[in-house]
């Protein structure tokens, strides 16, 4: 177990995008409203109205576009990318993801370069 948790954290992006495509919640902080609200000149009031939703009180997630993307994915890219929430910074070390490897290249290539 050990050996996988530290391949976790060799998985470099690879900037695909895939991860911001999953179908689930992305739970945002208080740290992480003030932080983004500010970059974007918004009220923190105003971040989570247009950007949020509360999905498990009294948490927050980020809104979805109607295909299914983090409203912040701009092509392959993170639009907030600098700023973006713990838990995307965390992404894959403390997800718990059943086949990641499924949809993850960083993950896929981590793989590779252990065997």
């Amino acid at each position: 177990m050990d050996g996988w948790f530290t391949m976790l954290s060799e998985v470099e992006c690879q900037r695909c995008g895939d991860c911001c495509r999953w179908a689930g919640y992305v739970y945002i902080t208080e740290e992480d409203v003030k932080r983004m609200a500010g970059h974007l000149s918004l009220s923190e009031f105003e971040f989570v109205n247009r950007y949020a939703d509360i999905i498990h009180r009294p948490r927050l997630n980020l809104k979805t576009k109607p295909n299914g993307e983090c409203v912040f994915l701009e092509g392959n890219e993170c639009g907030i990318h600098e700023l973006k929430p713990k838990h995307c910074v965390d992404f894959p070390t403390v997800w718990r993801i059943r086949d990641l490897e499924s949809f993850c290249s960083g993950q896929r290539k981590a793989l590779r370069k252990d065997t």
